[in-house]
């Protein structure tokens, strides 16, 4: 239960962070979804349960439809159904290594960008929002899985750290095990 608070707590600041240093240099360019970077950290570490970690990806796309001013439950149904998506993916893939991972943020990056996307699109009529102006702002999300690749792997480290911090302060063992060398030995020359 505390691994979620930790999640949730470092998504908002991160959040804020971001947010508050954008405005601050007077940023015209897109900024990260450090959020995003957390789900895939979530998602493919496996660090908690599947409901629990659903909760914690519902609550980090609340917070941003907080923070964005977007209609509340949008963010947070994105958020909620990319991680479902990318535990899934995660049974299927292995990601390792700092490209690997920076690379998977950008895919949730994008798949929430999309899922959003196709919302306010259902929506439009209803929160009165020009339907070719969303289309006209599509072509704009790479840029923001591009941010957020690039932020991945700070962000990726941090979750790291903090979350090998509380294990050290409960004492835990946080020494990983080696994997064997059969399991591992399909790429060694």
């Amino acid at each position: 239960m505390v691994r979620a608070l930790i999640y949730t707590l470092l998504g908002w600041v991160l959040l804020a962070g971001v947010a508050g240093l954008g405005h601050s240099f007077n940023l015209t360019v897109m900024l990260p979804a450090t959020s995003a970077v957390l789900l895939a950290h979530l998602a493919f570490t496996r660090e908690l349960s599947l409901p629990l970690g659903l909760a914690v990806a519902i609550m980090l796309g609340y917070l941003e439809d907080q923070h964005q001013g977007t209609p509340v439950g949008a963010l947070s149904l994105a958020h909620g159904v990319t991680y479902l998506l990318t535990v899934w993916a995660g049974t299927r893939i292995a990601v390792e290594g700092a490209i690997v991972r920076a690379l998977a943020a950008g895919v949730v990056a994008l798949t929430v960008d999309l899922l959003t996307f196709g919302e306010l699109v259902l929506l439009a009529d209803r929160l009165g929002i020009d339907k070719r102006t969303l289309v006209h702002a599509l072509p704009q999300l790479r840029w923001h899985a591009l941010a957020t690749v690039l932020a991945a792997p700070a962000v990726w480290l941090l979750a790291d750290l903090l979350l090998g911090l509380w294990d050290r302060l409960l004492g835990r063992n946080t020494v990983a095990r080696p994997r064997s060398r059969a399991a591992t030995n399909w790429y060694r020359p």
